[in-house]
C-alpha cells in the first residue's frame, strides 16, 4: 500500500512538478494550494503518512504552524517543510519534522520523505 502524501504549495508550477515526482515514485498525493484547502482535504482522513509543505503559505500562515495545528486536531504524521529562502538552522523544528531546501532534486525529496515516514 502506497504512502499518502498531503502536498501543500501555493506556487502551481512547484505543486505540479513535486506532485509528479511523488506520484512517479508510487506515492498517493493529495494536493492543496494553501492552508485552508489542506485542512479541508485532510479533515477526517487517517491515511495521510506525511505532509510536505512550503514554509511560506498564503493567508498569513506558515507551513510549520499549519502542520502543528493539524497535529493538534489529530493528524499524527511527520511534516517536511520546504523553503528556498530560509536556512534550516533558522527554522524551529520538532523531532517529527524535516527540512528540504528549494530547489531540490527528486532523489533528495524521496530520501527525506522515506526517512520521515520511517521515523529517522
Amino acid at each position: 500500500m502506497a504512502t499518502t502524501v498531503l502536498l501543500v504549495e501555493d506556487q502551481p508550477d512547484v505543486l505540479e512538478v513535486t506532485a509528479f515526482m511523488l506520484e512517479d515514485a508510487g506515492y498517493d498525493v493529495i494536493c492543496a494550494n494553501g492552508p485552508e484547502q489542506a485542512r479541508d482535504k485532510a479533515a477526517g482522513r487517517h491515511d495521510i503518512g506525511v505532509i510536505v509543505t512550503d514554509l511560506h503559505l498564503p493567508q498569513g500562515v506558515n507551513g510549520i504552524e499549519m502542520g502543528m495545528d493539524m497535529r493538534r486536531k489529530g493528524l499524527d504524521c511527520p511534516l517536511l517543510v520546504m523553503s528556498g529562502g530560509v536556512p534550516p538552522g533558522q527554522i524551529s523544528q520538532h523531532a517529527w519534522m524535516g527540512y528540504l531546501a528549494k530547489p531540490f532534486c527528486r532523489d533528495t525529496l524521496l530520501q527525506k520523505i522515506t526517512a520521515l515516514a520511517h521515523g529517522h
